[in-house]
Order: structure tokens, then C-alpha cells, then sequence
């Protein structure tokens, strides 16, 4: 059987992929770039994008960070999940070591962290840039975000700026020691259909070989994702559409790929006569359900995930 090839790049579907642009996020990209780049340096403060899953948050963060290291020159930039570093000690920690590598992970308090920053932060003669992404599951957050915000008050001569990503406002971030802080808060807003379709578009111009999809894909796509806003999901049909067919040895994708596709990431319209009956408890879990697997590569989630999400929502 003759391999057919219809993904021509698979790492431009991947979740570390930002592309060069971000079509219907140029502006937001071009508000921070403006509005951090102060002369040759950093503006040092806050800036908090907020926003549903999928809506282009986190590479809003990535592609701003790349071009004001490209225009400024002497800017270090650190990208950190921290639905992956839960809790202050392990953010400094892996802050440090991205400097400093082999730094134990263990063994040092938090305050011990925190002065090796500072000294970090005193020999270096660079501006420093940290993204928080995701910034809802950092436990104790107004600790780390106050901390990294006056370090200039101890030996480092200039505090880092810090852009955190979040889907709503951390309560802390309204807490005076640290509005006071706040460059600009950046809400985003979900992608309409003409939207996801210029971003379906543009990223299958990017990854597909030439003439393995047309014009009909893209509104199939858009058509059954539109319900969602969500760029993220309307790209995992594509790229899950795109294998399907050249595992059924196709050429191009079909109509009936993208079904199967959408239907195998759980993808389905629901209306507002379905939700309109449910409680609110009810319509916490679905949303709550909606929102974790819209951002894993999974079909399913445990338990304990859905729990989480459902008390993020009641807090």
C-alpha cells in the first residue's frame, strides 16, 4: 500500500507550536509589543491576558515575548505552566534554573530561592520576562506574583515583568500591593466562525501538502466547531481529519473524515433547548467537563480533574 502523505509538517499541530502570526490576534500581540517596549528596555510591572480556553492566550504570550526579544535585544524570556508548577517554590525554582542549570530542585526554602534570583538578577545585564500560563492553578499566587514584582527592593536592580495568563481574574490581582502594579489587562474574546475559518485556513496553508483539502473542509470544520470559539478544537479536527484519511490511504480529506474526526474528539452542537432544563450544579459539571477537555489531548478526564475544574468555577 502507497503511503500518502497529507500532513506536511505534524509539528505545526503541536501544543508547543506558535506560529510567525496569529490571524485576529495581531492587534493584541501589537498592543503589548507597544506597550512593554519602554525606549531600549522593559517596562517592568504586570499584564494579565485573560480568556476561555483556546482563544489564543498563550500564544499571544509567546509570539509577544519572542518579538520584544527580537526589538530589544537583551531580554530573557521564561515560559512557565504552572498547572504543571503548582506552588511558588517550584515557579522560583524553575525561574533559577533556567539560569542557572543543576540547581537541586530540593533542599532549598523558598526564601533561599528567591536571593539566588535576586543575584541572578544583579550579575546579568538583561531585562527579564516571565510568563505565568495558567496562572488559575498556582497555589498561593498572590505570594509568588508579589514577590517577583519588588525584587528591585533587594539586590536586584530591576524587578522582572510578568505576563500572566489566566481564563478570569485572580481575586489577588485586585488586591492594591499588586494593581498597583498592573501595566494592562488584555481580555480576549471567543473566535467567531469568520474567524476559525481564516485560522483553519492559515494553519492548513502551513502543515498540509497542497491540494489535499479544499475550501469545503474548512467550513465542515468550522461549521461543527463554531459552538465551541475555540481555535484549539477546530485544529484538532483538522489534524485528526488530515490522519484518518491518509490511514484510509485517501489523498484528501473528506466531508466524512471530518465527522468522524469531530466525533471521535467529542465534538457535538448542543443547543440551548438541551441546557435550558438543567440546574446549575448541572451546568457547572458540563462546563466544567467542557473546559478541561477542551485543553488535553484526551477524549476523557478523571474524576478528581472534573471535581477541580467544577470548584474553580464555584469560587
Amino acid at each position: 500500500m502507497v503511503n500518502i502523505s497529507i500532513i506536511r509538517d505534524p509539528h505545526k499541530f503541536s501544543e508547543s507550536y506558535t506560529p510567525p502570526k496569529l490571524p485576529h490576534r495581531e492587534r493584541e500581540v501589537d498592543l503589548l509589543v507597544r506597550t512593554l517596549a519602554s525606549g531600549s528596555s522593559l517596562m517592568e510591572g504586570l499584564v494579565l491576558i485573560k480568556g476561555e480556553p483556546g482563544i489564543g492566550k498563550t500564544s499571544v504570550a509567546k509570539l509577544s515575548s519572542k518579538k520584544l526579544a527580537e526589538s530589544l535585544g537583551n531580554l530573557e524570556v521564561v515560559h512557565i505552566n504552572c498547572r504543571t508548577y503548582r506552588t511558588p517554590t517550584s515557579v522560583i525554582q524553575r525561574i533559577v534554573s533556567s539560569f542557572m542549570p543543576g540547581v537541586p530542585d530540593r533542599g532549598l526554602s523558598y526564601e533561599e530561592m528567591v536571593l539566588i534570583l535576586e543575584k541572578i538578577l544583579s550579575s546579568e545585564e538583561k531585562d527579564f520576562l516571565v510568563v505565568l500560563d495558567e496562572i488559575d492553578y498556582l497555589r498561593d499566587g498572590d505570594s509568588l506574583v508579589y514577590t517577583l514584582l519588588r525584587l528591585h527592593e533587594g539586590e536586584a536592580p530591576k524587578s522582572p515583568t510578568l505576563i500572566a495568563v489566566a481564563r478570569w481574574d485572580p481575586p489577588y490581582m485586585m488586591d492594591d500591593s499588586i494593581r498597583s502594579f498592573m501595566i494592562t489587562r488584555l481580555p480576549l474574546e471567543k473566535y467567531t466562525p469568520d474567524q476559525l475559518e481564516t485560522i483553519v485556513s492559515y494553519r492548513a496553508e502551513e502543515s498540509l501538502t497542497g491540494g489535499s483539502y479544499d475550501e469545503e473542509v474548512v467550513k465542515k470544520i468550522v461549521e461543527l466547531s463554531e459552538h465551541t470559539g475555540n481555535a484549539r478544537v477546530a485544529l484538532k479536527i483538522l489534524y485528526l481529519a488530515a490522519k484518518l484519511s491518509e490511514e484510509a490511504g485517501l489523498s484528501k480529506i473528506t466531508l466524512d473524515m471530518v465527522s468522524e474526526a469531530a466525533s471521535r474528539i467529542g465534538v457535538i452542537g448542543i443547543t440551548e433547548d438541551v441546557l435550558a432544563p438543567l440546574d446549575i450544579h448541572d451546568k457547572l459539571l458540563l462546563l466544567a467537563a467542557a473546559r478541561r477537555l477542551s485543553s488535553i489531548e484526551k477524549s476523557w478526564i478523571k474524576m478528581g480533574d472534573l471535581l477541580e475544574e467544577y470548584r474553580l468555577l464555584c469560587e
